[in-house]
């Protein structure tokens, strides 16, 4: 073999030996060595033993384990030169992934002067990425004996690697098993137990192995399952590899029943195949089956409770359905007599009116009548030329007739009991027909009304009826509040407020309002009237608020008390009901 000639000369012989024996007595070294501990000692033996440059170490993480890069360099080789040799190492991709299987060389720069750098790779069974370099600027590196201590090299790390990973797996292992609070346990294939888990011995009452292993697995069993056991479960894990129920196992001191979910397996040899031991992980069910046994004492104390529940919510919602169709009747009541409130109000309001509107219709009634006496007259002479007078005089008289038909058109549709009807309304039609009844007789003879529209607030949704009568009563109020004033005027201005309100002002120049009463000015029975009730503005501010508005008074600026309310717009939806 060529590296057997290369090793002819004596003393090369010996040095090759007394490097392969210190390499063999490493891993005796490396039995209480973690992994980077590990690599650092083969590094650093491997720098001497090859006369190397450097010789760098790379593993992959493993587990919990952090990965490990480390180099070690040989004498006179600055330390500062371990950044530049593993950049150098990384650009080739040599310290993570050589792609290789197999030992093999490689060249690379000089990480620290000129020429080239060689190298020896050697793979290291520890994951696919681990790898050992050496490198040297020697032209004749490496040798074949050079590459035979690597390759052994990276065998005893190997060997070493993945028996420190065993042993860390097994102490992994074991702790998790002793630590475990479930039954672990191991039998033979004759049912002897070969290892129960601390936690399962004290299930069982037993003191240690010793006595386990003086016993069977059927002598874990309570009586009644054992034959369950040894007919049923252990020849389905024997023939199918596992089964899993349960099984009560039994106190060896108490001798009482314990019940367990119990998973038996079986144990084979990975390399023939065949079953070596019978093993099991069984849980403790004694707390489950008391909480499943609570569980059920409280269901079926919920489920009482509940029927019981069910009948008192039942007698419940019998009486509330009661209640809600009594507040329903309640309701369909008090609509009714706010209507009949409302409409007793203009009643009032006409009556207090009769003389003024028999006054109002005995104008044209007595105009009427002269004009049908003046036109007899003239038919009796029987002169053909009166027939056009007459013809005038008649005309004159239909129409006295018909502005007396007028204004008892409006007192009617004013006095007439109907159901609220909310729709699309004029303003301008609303303010000026209520003006018109509201100056009816002697007493507004003198007042002097100015009526001022916004054109953008043009229409309301609102009930005609009802918002005549606040107006009428408003305005009403505002002739009587001027009885005694030099200045008679009312101002009646509406406004748009924004683009869902409309506002109406009804200002005067009378005596305003009494400091007394204008903190209660919208309370029932409360009046600045000698004869009044008190009802007119409190029912003015139900129908305004019914509209969704709000009514409010005030001091006139200019003398007098101003009224304002406000109604919503024709644009806006889903108005409020009237009452």
């Amino acid at each position: 073999m060529q590296w057997m000639e290369q090793l002819s000369d004596p003393q090369e012989l010996r040095r090759c030996i007394r490097d392969l024996v210190a390499l063999s007595m490493l891993p005796a070294i490396w039995n209480t060595y973690d992994s980077g501990q590990i690599s650092d000692s083969i590094a650093a033996a491997l720098v001497s033993m090859l006369s190397a440059d450097f010789v760098h170490v790379a593993l992959p993480g493993w587990r919990e384990a952090p990965g490990v890069e480390l180099t070690r360099t040989g004498i006179g080789i600055a330390a500062e030169a371990v950044g530049a040799i593993r950049t150098a190492l990384q650009s080739q991709q040599l310290a993570r992934s050589t792609g290789q299987t197999a030992e093999h060389t490689a060249e690379i720069a000089n990480p620290w002067g000129e020429g080239t750098m060689r190298l020896s790779c050697a793979p290291i069974g520890f994951g696919s990425e681990a790898v050992l370099v050496a490198g040297s600027h020697r032209a004749d590196f490496p040798t074949q004996g050079q590459r035979l201590l690597l390759g052994i090299g990276a065998n005893e790390a190997t060997i070493a690697l993945q028996r420190w990973q065993a042993e860390a797996d097994k102490r992994r292992y074991l702790a998790l098993i002793e630590r475990s609070s479930d039954f672990i346990g191991v039998a033979d294939l004759d049912g002897v137990p070969q290892y129960v888990n601390p936690a399962g011995l004290r299930l069982v009452g037993l003191a240690g192995m010793e006595e386990a292993r003086r016993a069977h697995i059927l002598d874990f069993v309570f009586p009644d399952d054992r034959a369950r056991l040894r007919d049923e479960v252990w020849p389905i894990v024997m023939r199918e590899g596992r089964w899993i129920g349960e099984i009560n196992f039994r106190h060896f001191e108490l001798g009482t029943e314990i019940p367990l979910l119990v998973d038996w397996f079986r144990v084979d040899d990975p390399r023939t195949g065949q079953p070596t031991n019978i093993a099991t992980v069984s849980r403790d069910l004694r707390l489950q089956k008391r909480a499943e046994a609570e569980l059920r004492r409280l269901n079926e104390t919920l489920e009482h409770r509940v029927a019981e529940r069910t009948v008192e919510l039942a007698d419940a919602n019998l009486k509330l359905k009661a209640e809600i169709a009594e507040r329903e009747h309640s309701d369909l009541r008090l609509h009714d007599l706010r209507l009949e409130l409302f409409h007793a109000a203009r009643l009032s309001e006409a009556g207090q009116m009769t003389a003024a509107l028999a006054h109002e219709l005995n104008q044209p009634l007595t105009a009427a009548t002269n004009s049908v006496n003046a036109a007899r007259r003239l038919l009796a002479k029987g002169d053909q030329q009166t027939i056009g007078t007459v013809r005038e005089i008649m005309e004159e008289a239909a129409a006295d007739t018909m502005r007396a038909g007028h204004i008892v058109r409006r007192l009617r549709d004013f006095v007439i009991r109907r159901e609220a009807e909310m729709k699309e309304e004029s303003v301008k039609s609303i303010v000026k027909e209520a003006c018109a009844f509201a100056l009816i007789g002697a007493k507004a003879s003198r007042v002097r009304v100015n009526l001022r529209f916004d054109p953008n607030a043009s229409q309301v949704l609102a009930d005609r009826v009802q918002i005549q009568q606040v107006l009428v009563n408003l305005l009403r109020n505002s002739i009587e509040a001027m009885a005694d004033s030099k200045r008679r005027e009312i101002a009646v201005a509406t406004a748009l407020i924004n683009a869902e309100t409309v506002e109406i002002a009804v200002a005067d120049t009378g005596t305003g309002l009494d400091k007394g009463v204008a903190e209660r000015l919208f309370e029932p029975f409360v009046s600045t009237k000698h004869n009044g009730m008190g009802l007119g503005l409190s029912i003015c501010r139900s129908i305004v608020e019914a509209h969704g508005g709000r009514l409010r008074g005030g001091p006139n600026p200019h003398g007098g008390a101003i009224f304002r309310f406000t109604l919503a717009t024709a644009s806006r939806t889903g108005g409020a009901d009237a009452p």
